[in-house]
């Protein structure tokens, strides 16, 4: 039986920005997909310099840092289509800080980002501890597969 749904397109801009990583970004962003069982029409992300992402995070959320990651809804469910901007140099300060690997990091960033896509917060102590858990526990899951 096929499916009449449109094939996903995922688009990756600037990835020279983000330097050497151990894994397939496409794959995993697919994977997380799969595992949440969130169909997408268009998924776009774009790697940003620092002063790139402190001009978003000023427009945005009227906060002038940078940040890991925005993440734009550009529509409503079924198929999601939506804008993905992450900043390497915030991403690999962060593994450092929490003393993990950049890749861990950045897949956890990713996991995050999608988790914005489908609602989830972390504007309050109560919704950022959901989502943390969630993000933790999709992770935690996706290393597991990747070892069966």
């Amino acid at each position: 039986m096929t499916s009449n749904l449109p094939t996903p397109q995922l688009v990756i801009n600037h990835q020279d920005i983000l330097g050497t990583i151990n894994f397939n970004l496409s794959l995993y962003v697919h994977r997380i997909c799969h595992y949440l069982d969130l169909s997408f029409d268009h998924i776009e992300i774009t790697f940003l310099m620092p002063s790139d992402s402190a001009q978003m995070n000023q427009q945005y959320f009227d906060n002038p840092v940078p940040t890991d990651t925005i993440t734009l809804r550009l529509s409503e469910a079924p198929l999601i289509t939506g804008d993905i901007y992450l900043c390497p140099d915030v991403i690999h300060n962060n593994a450092n800080y929490y003393q993990s690997s950049t890749d861990k990091e950045l897949k956890i960033v990713l996991i995050h980002s999608i988790l914005h896509l489908i609602d989830y917060t972390d504007d309050t102590p109560e919704s950022a501890k959901v989502m943390a858990e969630k993000q933790h526990e999709i992770y935690r899951q996706l290393q597991l597969n990747e070892k069966t």
